[in-house]
């Protein structure tokens, strides 16, 4: 079980700046002390820890006050307050995977506050979930404090009732209940979009079927427009003929014409050609002088190309020479440059030389002088082996004694080693096996929700369909209910639509509405008790048979006595009132009707009329006579042996007859009673009216539905995705939670295993230490035993040898140094020439490379110009011939230009033919495009013709007005839309899925309406539920401590939470009293009894009293103690109090004292003996 374990306190209020430690224990605990001792802080710094944020309840006016302040001007540091409460968690009902749950509150100087979890920093909001998951949070009554019973004790009715509803968390519904409601504002705000769209929808389906209408009278004009315009067609077919024979005479014509143009124009063409070849001879001579010109041209053209070949390569190599005269300067100068440095290296190169020179000798010098040393050495090491003789006894047994030593060490530093790898492998997989703790109390939780979730989501999914298929019932009976409203409606706009023009036929037709209405205006003058119909009832079972019997009765006038009647008889004649059926009740006989012992008899139709029994005479007047029957031929027997008779589907039989009155519509009164309510027209249409109102709000409930339905089918949609993905989540989960606890126990395992390894390692080093120990001590004894003058003559010399020899090393070594450094010198510098020599030899390579070069340009030059002198001696030649060849070429050109003139004359008068016959050609085309055209006209009126079934012999007559009077209507009707029928049904179609999306949003609303109602039954309840538990409790324990009686009574049960409860005590021999009323001392054991019972409803583990039994008399101090004793089996009870009757019962006690203004504390282990103090 959950308790507090320990408490452990520094700096908090009269703590001073010292760990003071409470232990704690099961069962009754008690403090006690004097006043201002400090005792009830040891209860704050425990809700302290537990998050209280409330100053008043810890008794401050802030919380920095709650900063220890008595010892604050002489202490060094930091002033904060902490405290630490250790829960034992060995149940787990705190979710931590840890025996001892330690929760600390650290509140530093300048009011900020940090909170631990074991240790580890934690939030506020952990701390409060944490404890709240094991009911020991702060809002659980488990914490009473100073002055608590007393602020109770003054409750009001509505207070009392408000501590109920929170401490079972009622606030749970209201949030449930405001969120629905906002769904339902959203629901009602969609609904009305709804209805408003499938106005406007409405508006144009009226449109579209005017325009409908339009395009149906288009098609219809369309349609005999073509017929008419037929029969023009075959008067234009006559004017076709006419001139199609006028046109096929004038292209014969034409034809004729073109054919002698066409001959003439051979002729001529004949002289053409002749002409034409006496040119192409002369031609040919001329092509001969062509390509004679041509093959010179490409002679010359060669001649060229080879001189301008040679031009180029003198160029270019003129070119390159150029270039090598400007370079071989160029490197003179660069040879020189090189010659200079070099002489500058070379003078270097023998400096740096003669420097190792110097430093040579130097370094034989001190080689002879390390000789020297090294003989001096050697010497007194020769003395030292003779001393070393005689020691080495004693070192073989150092040696041995070290070389134990030194294993032990080694081994020693191996188990250290495989010590401090066994502790880290054991911290890693504490670490690991604590994260996979978290990561399985973390899973686990998970699963819980994901388990809930799943739960929730299946019963989601029930309800909702649940509710589906509640709403869709709602809906067809709703549906049905418009159908036979419409039926009614539509009955009663003809009615009043044909009012006027045949009111004296409504008024016959209804002769016996008209006189009722006129006579009831006056009904208490005249003495009318009423009309049938309305003194009258009975079960919708038995409609049909009653409506069939009364119906010439139904509206009659029932008065008290015959004397009314004649009264009311005269006034309608006066009135000139058509006639009236009336029935007085004084002269109804009474008899009663004797039973035939027949079958299928159900009983006389007046036991099943209801009525007042002033009225009783009139039901027995009506139907005393009719025996209800339970089929056709029980009731058609019946009406054989004299009896009238009826079925309950509405069929009469009359005595001994065989006519059968069938009541068609089981709802005659509907329409009978809807137009005999109404005297006049105006009372008709304000019928109606109400009828449109009633069925637009049905309307409107249907939208509801159809919204509702589609709402609850898109969240039965969600809620089944989410549960199949909250399912396969859950399944995931588990296999993890699987995995995750085979680790831990894995990890478990490996633990132990290190652990008894790291036992088995420091017992082994314990033992190593101590062998190497005793190893040191034997080492330092032998070497005590041996002690030689000679022994330290020798290491001194030798010291001193050995210092001078390292100073003649250094000293060497510093030579060396140099040495090295110089000789890097000369091998750079000697590089350095190298490569200006290198230089050197490249240049001069390439300057004789060019010298070479410039020569053989030179001689190449030469040859070149030798070889152009030819090539321009045979150009100029090949020139020359050219000018023989032009001028021999010009002795036919005259002969071709005599044939060109005849050519041209001849030539005209052929374009000229041309012309005729092309104009010719053109009008004869003219003539054969409009003769096909003609013969088209002539096909299409011919089809047209036979669309209608004429042809073209028809007998004929002028329909030009009649064609132009339907053209003129059909052009009126403009605008037209062409695609109005499909649009007139795509609307149509989509304003009955609107009505279905109105009659969802509408069982949606529906839903959510029922949802709330739901949420206010649950609230209710679970409220009721926790106020019988609590009275339940007031009662037992009110009657242990008193023994009278005390109980609670709703004030309203019909409205719980808007009003108060009554808290009721009777104490023995006393009257009954509200608790506000009762003494101090009453109050208070009533308010004690009050927070006991109230804590039974979320029993706490654990519960801190700060003096509640203050203002209790003893006895009634001693009863409470046994009442908290025997809960403090069940939960631990820390309580403050100065009552022995406490003390007494207390399984632990705690004393506190002041010191020097800091408290103290006590512990009392038998009760009464104190022993040592924890502070």
């Amino acid at each position: 079980m959950v308790h507090v374990k320990k408490v452990e306190i520094f700096g908090f209020k009269s703590f001073g700046f010292r760990n003071t430690t409470v232990n704690f224990e099961p069962g009754l605990v008690s403090i006690s002390g004097p006043n201002g001792s400090g005792k009830s802080n040891i209860l704050d710094a425990i809700i302290f820890a537990m998050g209280e944020n409330k100053p008043k309840v810890m008794r401050v006016d802030k919380l920095r006050s709650l900063i220890h302040d008595i010892e604050g001007s002489g202490r060094r540091g930091p002033k904060m307050a902490r405290s630490s409460v250790h829960f034992d968690n060995t149940d787990r009902k705190i979710p931590v995977d840890s025996d001892v749950v330690e929760i600390t509150r650290e509140l530093d100087e300048n009011g900020d506050n940090t909170y631990y979890l074991n240790k580890k920093k934690t939030q506020r909001s952990h701390v409060l979930d944490l404890l709240d998951m094991a009911n020991a949070g702060l809002g659980q009554l488990n914490a009473v404090q100073q002055g608590t019973v007393t602020r109770i004790s003054e409750f009001t009715s509505e207070e009392k009732r408000k501590t109920i509803e929170d401490l079972i968390g009622l606030s749970y519904f209201d949030e449930k209940k405001s969120e629905s409601i906002k769904q339902l504002d959203e629901a009602d705000r969609r609904l009305e979009i709804a209805l408003a769209k499938m106005g406007e929808i409405k508006k144009r389906i009226d449109e579209l079927e005017e325009e409908r209408n339009q395009k149906l009278r288009h098609d219809i004009l369309e349609r005999e427009l073509n017929r008419y315009k037929a029969i023009s067609a075959a008067n234009k077919m006559k004017t076709i003929s006419l001139q199609k024979s006028e046109k096929e005479g004038k292209l014969d014509g034409l034809k004729s014409q073109i054919t002698t143009l066409d001959g003439e124009r051979s002729i001529l063409r004949d002289e053409i050609s002749v002409l034409d070849a006496e040119k192409s001879k002369l031609m040919n001579a001329a092509n001969d002088y062509t390509k004679a010109k041509a093959t010179l041209d490409a002679e010359i053209s060669s001649a060229m190309e080879q001189y301008e070949i040679d031009n180029t390569a003198i160029s270019a190599s003129n070119k390159r020479l150029e270039q090598i005269n400007t370079r071989l300067p160029q490197i003179k100068i660069e040879l020189e440059e090189i010659v200079n440095a070099r002489a500058d290296i070379d003078s270097q190169i023998q400096k740096i030389k003669d420097s190792i020179e110097i430093t040579n000798g130097e370094k034989n010098k001190i080689n002879r002088d390390l000789e020297l040393i090294d003989s001096e050495r050697n010497k007194i090491l020769t003395e030292q082996s003779e001393a070393a003789a005689k020691k080495s006894e004693i070192d073989d047994k150092i040696k041995i004694l070290t070389d134990q030593s030194n294993n032990v060490k080694l081994k020693l530093s191996k188990i250290l080693h495989e010590k401090e790898e066994s502790e880290l492998k054991i911290k890693s997989n504490s670490e690991k096996l604590n994260e996979l703790e978290k990561d399985i109390v973390e899973l686990t939780t998970l699963e819980s929700k994901l388990s809930s979730l799943t739960n929730n989501h299946q019963d989601t999914i029930s309800e909702l369909k649940s509710r589906i298929s509640k709403l869709k019932t709602k809906k067809l009976k709703i549906i049905h209910d418009m159908d036979e409203l419409g039926f009614i409606l539509e009955k009663s706009d003809k009615a009043a639509n044909q009012y006027e023009s045949k009111i004296k036929t409504v008024k016959g037709f209804m002769h016996e509405d008209y006189t009722v209405a006129k006579l009831k205006e006056d009904a208490d003058k005249l003495g009318i008790d009423g009309l049938v119909y309305e003194m009258i009832s009975w079960d919708k079972k038995y409609e049909r048979s009653v409506l069939a019997v009364s119906s010439d009765w139904i509206k009659a006038l029932v008065v008290k006595d015959f004397a009314t009647l004649l009264g009311i008889a005269e006034v309608a004649r006066s009135k000139k009132l058509p006639k009236l059926k009336i029935i007085p009740l004084d002269a109804i006989p009474k008899f009663k009707l004797s039973m035939p012992k027949e079958s299928g008899i159900i009983g006389v139709l007046s036991d099943f009329v209801k009525c007042a029994d002033t009225y009783s005479a009139l039901k027995t007047f009506l139907f005393g006579n009719i025996i209800l029957a339970n089929s056709r031929e029980s009731a058609y027997n019946l009406s054989q042996l004299g009896y009238k008779s009826v079925t309950l589907e509405g069929e009469f039989f009359e005595a001994k007859g065989g006519t059968v009155v069938i009541d068609i519509n089981s709802k005659i009164s509907k329409l009978t009673k809807l137009i005999s309510m109404s005297s006049d027209i105006d009372g008709l249409i304000q019928s109606i009216s109400l009828i449109k109102k009633y069925m637009l709000k049905k309307k409107y409930s249907l939208k509801k539905l159809d919204d509702s339905i589609q709402s609850y089918s898109e969240r039965l949609s969600i809620s089944e995705k989410s549960l199949t993905s909250a399912s396969e989540n859950h399944s995931n989960l588990k296999s993890r939670i699987v995995s995750a606890k085979n680790m831990k126990d894995t990890l478990t395992k490996r633990i132990s295993d290190l652990n008894s390894r790291n036992n088995v390692i420091v017992s082994e080093v314990s033992t190593s230490e101590s062998h190497l120990e005793s190893l040191v001590d034997r080492i330092a004894i032998v070497e005590q035993n041996y002690a030689s003058g000679e022994q330290t003559r020798i290491a001194s010399e030798l010291s001193k040898i050995n210092v001078k020899k390292s100073d003649i090393e250094k000293l060497y070594t510093t030579i060396m140094n140099e040495y090295r450094d110089k000789s890097s010198q000369l091998t750079t510098m000697q590089t350095q020439d190298n490569r200006e020599k290198s230089q050197t030899s490249r240049l001069n390579e390439e300057e004789d490379s060019l010298d070479s070069e410039s020569k053989q340009i030179e001689i190449k030059i030469s040859d070149l110009e030798k070889q152009k002198d030819p090539k321009r001696e045979i150009l100029e030649k090949l020139r020359e011939k050219e000018q023989d060849l032009i001028s021999t070429s010009g002795s036919s050109i005259d002969e071709v230009q005599e044939i060109d003139d005849k050519l041209k004359i001849l030539t005209e008068k052929d374009r000229e033919l041309t012309k005729q016959i092309n104009n010719s050609e053109r009008q004869s085309d003219s003539l054969t495009r409009d003769m096909r055209d003609l013969v088209e006209n002539e096909v299409k009126l011919q089809q047209i013709l036979s669309a209608f079934g004429f042809n073209k012999d028809m007998e004929t007559f002028d329909v030009e007005t009649i064609v132009h009077g339907l053209t003129s209507e059909l052009s009126s009707l403009n605008a037209l839309n062409a695609k109005a029928p499909e649009t007139y049904l795509e609307v149509s179609y989509g304003y009955r899925s609107m009505s279905a999306r109105k009659n969802s949003l509408e069982e949606e609303r529906n839903s959510i309406v029922k949802f709330i109602e739901d949420i206010e039954k649950d609230k209710r309840q679970t409220f009721l539920d926790a106020f019988d538990k609590v009275d339940k409790e007031i009662r037992l324990i009110f009657n242990k401590m008193t023994g009278g009686n005390a109980w609670l009574e709703l004030q309203n049960e019909d409205d719980i939470f808007n009003s108060g409860i009554s808290y009721l005590i009777q104490f023995p021999n006393k009257p009954k009293r509200e608790s506000t009323s009762i003494s101090g001392g009453e109050k208070t054991l009533a308010a004690i009894v009050f927070v006991l019972a109230l804590q039974k409803l979320k029993p706490s583990p654990f519960y801190l009293f700060d003096e509640v039994d203050a203002h209790l008399d003893a006895p009634n101090a001693e009863r409470l103690s046994t009442i908290l004793e025997e809960r403090s089996k069940e939960s631990q009870f820390i309580m403050v109090s100065l009552k022995d009757s406490v003390i007494q019962k207390a399984k632990l006690i705690y004393g506190v004292f002041p010191k020097n203004g800091v408290s103290n504390v006590v512990t009392y282990k038998d009760k009464r003996m104190p022993s040592v103090k924890t502070t």
